[in-house]
């Protein structure tokens, strides 16, 4: 089944314009500063140019477009717009995204993982972190019983699924034991993936987007399970940054994701628990992070919730300002950072190691951008 990869790419000032249409060494349109925010429509596998058109000005735009690029540029249009109110989950549940971005919470119960190998792998105290983060705020807890940290902090070990198991299994029995709240596995193996839905998981979180094992799409249809493909260069994480390097450094994520949710709906999964992630730091360079991140909103094109997961990674910690040495607490502030230009590019799932944190910041955006929650302000100001 095909999912159409027409973009639509916001430009909120002419610098950002300006690198969108590099990519297609396209010229530069002229537009004055009142036009903005701009659009840059871009039709996947087409001649066509890319069109770049005044938001405020879109009616009159589009009916100058020959009949097919327009009746694929209004769809592309409509499914970037779409609201995305919930992901479906397994047992007929919903994850809740009215107030997106909501929070996921990682829970590595590994020795390895790049940020907090280790802290977790006994079994009570990640039962016990979980708790905690679903009271900080989590909408979600990740499991992962697998590294798949780059090579830049030391090989990780391919762990075989037995051992994964062995990690994963108890710690989702034991949080099913005492909260009802939403768990995802973090896996790219099939049989572990089914064994943690049966063990109490909702949600598949792959981030291989289906690439790795080829029984994960029918574990995700057959069992009802939300997932969420996520892009990888490579189908190993042990050697994905060998090769950073794109022609289209977002219709070549926006490709392999679409054709990852064709697979998926393909093989019987719903199209309303499906969400992507464009995997940041996993075959990406530093800069081109930052690129995915500014334009993130793209995204939304591909007509699915959208997962951005930028905490404590390499690349918060370089342009944040942290040394090598620091500890990873350290890049908080540039991982808030990351959550506020995914949540501005309309995110539904924040993926983050610092959920009280993130929960706070994200309450006071709301606070912020929301004033008609707040009928008292105004008189409290007099």
């Amino acid at each position: 089944m095909t999912v159409p990869a027409d973009l639509v790419i916001p430009a909120a000032g002419p610098a950002e314009l300006r690198e969108i249409l590099s990519w297609e060494d396209a010229r530069t349109a002229s537009f004055s500063t009142f036009d903005f925010p701009i659009d840059v429509l871009r039709f996947e596998g087409s001649n066509s140019p890319p069109v770049a058109l005044a938001r405020s000005h879109r009616p009159e735009t589009l009916r100058g477009l020959p009949a097919s690029l327009r009746e694929r540029a209004t769809a592309a249009f409509e499914r970037a717009e779409r609201p995305r109110t919930a992901l479906h989950l397994s047992g007929g549940r919903r994850l809740d995204l009215s107030e997106a971005p909501v929070i996921m919470g990682i829970l590595n119960v590994t020795p390895d993982s790049f940020s907090d190998g280790g802290l977790y792998a006994d079994r009570e105290r990640a039962v016990d972190r979980a708790i905690e983060m679903f009271e900080q705020g989590a909408a979600l807890v990740d499991v992962g019983g697998e590294s798949t940290r780059p090579s830049t902090y030391g090989e990780a070990r391919e762990v075989p699924p037995e051992e994964e198991l062995s990690r994963v299994l108890p710690v989702i029995e034991a949080i099913r034991r005492v909260t009802d709240a939403p768990l995802s596995i973090d896996t790219r193996k099939a049989v572990v993936a089914r064994a943690a839905l049966a063990a109490g998981a909702d949600c598949i979180n792959d981030v291989s987007a289906l690439g790795h094992d080829p029984g994960m799409a029918d574990v995700a249809s057959e069992t009802g399970a939300g997932v969420v493909l996520m892009h990888m260069r490579g189908g190993d994480p042990r050697r994905m940054q060998e090769d950073t390097s794109y022609v289209h450094p977002i219709a070549d994520v926006a490709s392999a994701l679409s054709r990852a949710a064709g697979q998926a709906l393909q093989r019987g999964v719903a199209r309303e628990k499906i969400a992507v992630d464009p995997g940041l730091g996993f075959g990406k360079s530093p800069e081109g992070n930052l690129l995915l991140l500014r334009h993130l909103a793209a995204f939304r094109s591909l007509g699915f919730a959208v997962v951005a997961g930028a905490s404590r990674k390499a690349f918060v910690r370089r342009f944040s300002g942290v040394s090598d040495e620091a500890p990873p607490e350290d890049r908080l502030p540039g991982s808030l950072a990351a959550v506020e230009a995914a949540a501005g590019a309309g995110a539904s799932i924040v993926r983050v190691h610092d959920v009280l944190a993130t929960a706070r910041f994200l309450r006071m955006r709301r606070a912020i951008r929301a004033p008609e929650r707040q009928p008292a302000a105004a008189a409290a100001t007099r």
